[in-house]
């Protein structure tokens, strides 16, 4: 059987892909409840992380919520399980911005 990737198991293959790169915040709010429900959420938000991608909404954060999670650990490699742990709760707490 061959190795299905995250990306395919994605629930936002099965929605517009302008909701995830719309800056209103009806669509942002949709596009995030959308990632909660996803099963690769985590995945998808340490692909962004990885990455630095600027736009977009990955793994249920936005750009800016995604670059505040970098702050505290500039200038180190060594982010992974504590950024992912930080993205976690800042999906929980953080508002909607538009």
């Amino acid at each position: 059987m061959p190795r299905v990737t995250w990306e395919q198991e994605a629930r936002c293959r099965t929605h517009d892909p302008e909701m995830f790169f719309s800056p209103g915040a009806r669509t942002e709010r949709r596009a995030k409840a959308i990632c909660r429900r996803c099963p690769v959420q985590r995945e998808c938000l340490l692909f962004a992380l990885e990455s630095r991608s600027e736009f977009g909404i990955w793994g249920g954060l936005n750009g800016r919520e995604r670059r505040l999670l970098f702050h505290p650990f500039a200038g180190t490699d060594d982010w992974g399980d504590e950024l992912i742990s930080l993205a976690e709760q800042t999906r929980v707490q953080a508002p909607v911005t538009a």
